[in-house]
Formats: structure tokens, sequence, C-alpha cells
């Protein structure tokens, strides 16, 4: 896939937000703050970068191991497949999901999207960066028993949808699902850190295995839900609540003396400490803890409104640069990223009333401004590759479709073509052309760069109306009584938009026309 889709959530994500705002404050309800607000999604922003360098890796995994080592096949046609596989979606979702509360290694990769002290849909995307480097590797199974990856991939991001409308105060208990599905009230349990309510509900979108494993508490009205985690973060730093139960266990990795501690302490249950570390002063997720005083620090209305702004632009850039993250040269995301996490850095630091590296954030503002624009105007190559075998000799077709008086007659979007050109085109050769697009009449043009009869042949074009460049490469190769003809083209979206609007819709429909095109060609040429 040429794009991430990740990026185009954030603005869903942020209108579903406001509206939860404003539900809240009609029925005179404060549920958010403003700080912490800022600081879950400055968390979410820094999750969507680091999988944007690591999903399209580890879903590689995910495919090599279901072409090789499959154990059994299953259709993605068969609403069978789908129907097993959510199930062990989910179960596998349980397993890390729990695993990651018990396991101190992997608790630390999930802390951060419990340590809001508040509990709305902004802390729906308060997670930790590091989370997906662990999580990928419980899916793994899913491959080996024959999970098409187009499922896989599907039930995937449907589970993570279904979970975001969990993080919410808005909604009750819900009749009849409660204790089935998940809801935002078991899950609400899930956050608490409440004694009665700590390490329960693990479940994704069912709350069957909590039942089934033991984990499943429903929310008492007499013990009403409070939040974060038993080690009070106490600080806005994104970077600080990514590292803050590793860095933890990093310090007993250096105060203990035994050896064998060292190691697995990593790996013991997440209220483990070393024997000779237990005197240390703090505490590690496990019983739970009493409420306590919200780590609240107040700034002036200017820090809080550059505050707001950059956090905007950040995310409107982040859109850009995570929906393009798969065509990026290797520079441009290491810069995107410094950028992005750097920005998020500075703007929490500032909440916290620390200006001391407010001479970096000016300089980080301009490489931002430079990159913004780079990103949103950069050119975007989009590549067509259609085939098909023709009963013909390649000659004959060659001498067809590199005769463009003839191409109405094969490919319904071209109008006319001037000078009118009924022999095939020859290198240096120019002409004009028409064309039906989805957006209206287009004028190109053409070029031919390469005339070797019978194998191949290149054009480019230049299209005048949306100031875009094309290349149009036709080869052919004998195979017995027929031939492959193989139709690729290349062609420049000028900017973001454009490149949003390709991929989503444009893409989809010239590679359907290209293949009625095709299909036209076979029949003019074998039915004569």
């Amino acid at each position: 896939m040429s794009f991430n889709p990740s990026g185009l959530a954030i603005p869903l994500f942020f209108l579903l937000m406001l509206l939860e705002y404003w539900q809240l404050r009609r029925r005179g309800l404060q549920k958010h703050r403003y700080n912490d607000s800022v600081n879950s999604l400055s968390m979410g922003l820094l999750l969507l970068t680091s999988d944007a360098l690591l999903k399209a890796t580890t879903f590689a995994v995910f495919i090599a191991i279901y072409e090789h080592h499959t154990l059994f096949e299953f259709s993605s046609t068969d609403w069978l497949t789908w129907l097993l596989f959510f199930v062990l979606v989910d179960l596998c979702y349980y397993a890390f999901h729990r695993s990651a509360h018990s396991i101190n290694i992997l608790w630390g990769a999930h802390v951060g999207h419990h340590q809001s002290e508040e509990y709305n849909l902004t802390t729906a995307l308060r997670q930790s960066a590091f989370q997906y480097g662990f999580s990928w590797v419980f899916y793994l199974p899913l491959a080996w028993l024959g999970c098409p990856p187009e499922v896989f991939l599907v039930l995937f991001v449907l589970l993570k949808v279904y979970q975001f409308w969990l993080h919410t105060q808005l909604i009750d208990k819900i009749p009849l699902i409660e204790g089935v599905l998940s809801t935002p009230s078991s899950h609400r349990v899930h956050h608490a850190k409440n004694p009665r309510y700590i390490d329960r509900n693990y479940g994704g979108t069912l709350v069957i295995w909590d039942r089934l494993f033991g984990s499943w508490q429903a929310e008492i009205p007499e013990d009403p839900c409070h939040y974060g985690t038993t080690k009070p973060l106490d600080t806005l730093d994104p970077i600080k609540a990514n590292l803050q139960h590793w860095s933890m266990l990093l310090k007993d990795t250096v105060h203990t003396k035994k050896l064998r501690d060292k190691f697995i302490l990593w790996f013991k249950a997440t209220g483990w400490r070393p024997e000779d570390c237990r005197n240390m002063q703090f505490s590690l997720q496990h019983d739970g803890c009493s409420q306590r005083e919200k780590f609240n620090p107040k700034t002036s209305r200017k820090v809080n409104i550059y505050g707001g702004v950059s956090l905007m632009s950040l995310s409107l850039f982040a859109v850009m640069f995570l929906f393009k993250a798969p065509i990026l040269l290797a520079w441009e995301l290491l810069i995107g990223s410094f950028v992005i996490v750097s920005g998020l850095w500075f703007l929490n630091r500032f909440l916290e009333n620390n200006f001391r590296f407010a001479f970096f954030e000016a300089v980080r503002v301009l490489i931002f401004m430079g990159l913004f624009i780079h990103v949103s105007v950069a050119p975007v190559n989009t590549q067509l590759v259609n085939r098909i075998e023709i009963h013909a000799p390649i000659a004959q077709i060659y001498n067809y479709v590199s005769t463009p008086d003839l191409w109405h007659e094969w490919h319904s979007q071209s109008l006319w073509v001037k000078p009118k050109l009924n022999r095939s085109l020859q290198q240096a050769d120019v002409f004009e052309e028409l064309i039906q697009t989805q957006l209206g009449q287009d004028h190109l043009s053409w070029q031919v760069k390469v005339s070797e009869s019978p194998t191949l042949w290149v054009a480019t074009a230049y299209n005048h109306d949306k100031d875009v460049n094309i290349r149009l490469q036709y080869a052919l190769e004998q195979n017995g009584p027929h031939s492959e003809f193989v139709r690729t083209l290349d062609y420049e979206v000028p900017n973001f938009l454009y490149h949003l609007l390709n991929s989503l819709y444009f893409k989809k429909q010239m590679t359907k026309k290209s293949a009625h095109a095709l299909e036209a060609l076979k029949i003019k040429i074998e039915l004569g």
C-alpha cells in the first residue's frame, strides 16, 4: 500500500473528542483537563509516529509466516473465516493485554495508556510509543493457523477502532451486553486504580475471556472509579511518560547486587522487586491505591494558546506525514519523526512552566515550517500496471497499440489525437491528445521516447490542465501462440491533497478503467 490510512483517523478522532466535550459540558460535567488532554494527545501522536516506522515491517513477518508455514487454508470470502478469526484476534489481544499488566518489561510498554488521571476519549489515544514493538508477536500464531493477512488486518483495525468509544464517562451501563462485550463501564474498571479494580477486564471487544480466566469485575456504584497508575507520573513530559516504568526497572537493575535479579526482574510480575531494592521509595503497579490529588500544574493563557496551536499544527502535519510514510525517503522519515517528537516534548514542557529550551523550540519551528511545505507540495509518483494475454503475434499487437488513431477503439478515455496518426509512432514523434478523466477533460502533450518494435514502446506526456507529468510504457513478450501485453502508467500528483484523493479514489478508478481497456483490446485484436 502506497499510503498509511492511520493518518486519516486523526481528524475523525478530534471531531469525536470535541463532541464528547460538548456533551459533557451540556450536562454540567467537567471530565477534561486541558494539560492532561494535550498530554494524552501528544502520547497518541508519538504512538502513530512509531507505528508508521514499525507496522509495515512487522506485518511483513505475518505475511511471510502465512505464505510459507501455515497449517490450514481459510478463504477470505467465507464468513466462517471472519467469524473464527474475529474470536481468535480478540483472544490474542486478551493474551497480550493481560501479559502487559503482568510482566514488568511489557508493563513498561503499556503503562503510558494508564497514566492519565482523567478518563475521556483523549485517553483512548494515550498509548505507549513502544507497545506495538511487543504486541505484534502475540498475533503471529494466527498466521501459522492460516488467517489470511487481509482478514487479520481488517479485524485488527476494527478491534482498535471499537476500543476508542470505550474511553468515556458519558455512557452508563448498557443492558444485555454488559459482561459479554467490552463497554465503557467495564473499561472504566480496567483503567481505575482502586484496589478492587486493579488489573481487571482485559477484553478488547469481548469480555468472555475475563469471565473464563477469572479477571472479570463489574463497576460498582458504591466504589466510583478513580484513574491513573499506582505510581503517579507527576510530569507532562511524554518521553518520561513512555520510559517511566523501564527507568524504575533500570534503577533496580543497577542497585540490586544479585546478578540473577538484574535479569529476571524485567520478566517478573509487575509487583515484584529484588529483595535489596524494596526499601527504595517508589512503588510498582500491583495492588492499586487510594484516591490522591491530581498532578495539575498551572500556566498562563498565552502558554496554553501556544500549546494548542502547536498541537494542532503538529497534528495536521502528522496527518500528511503518516499518510505518506510508506513512500517517504529515509531522511524525510527521520526528520519528520524528530520534528513531531521534539515538538510534542517542548509544548508539554512549556505546560509545566519549563522554558529552558525555548530557543531550541524556535529552531524546531523553522525546520518544521520547511518540512511542512515540503511534505504538502512535494509531487508523488503513482504507478499502475495492467497485464493481459492475447492470442496474437506481438508485432500485430505492437502496431495496433502504438497507433494513436486506433486508441479510441479500445481505450474509451481517449477522445481525440492531433495530428491524425494512422501509423505506429516512432521515437521523437510528438502529438496532442484530449482524454476524459473523473474530473473532466484534460489536454496532454506527448513525445515518444522509445520505439523498439515489436517489444517496447515508451512515451511521456505533460497534462496542461492538472500540471502532471505522465509516462506510458507498452511491453510485449511472445509465449507460444499467446503474447503477454503489459501496460505501465506512471503519473505524478502535484501535492498532498491530490495524493489523498488519488490514493482513496482516483487510482482505484483508473486501475479499473485500464483493466477494462485491456479486455477491450484483447477482444478487438482476437476477433478482428
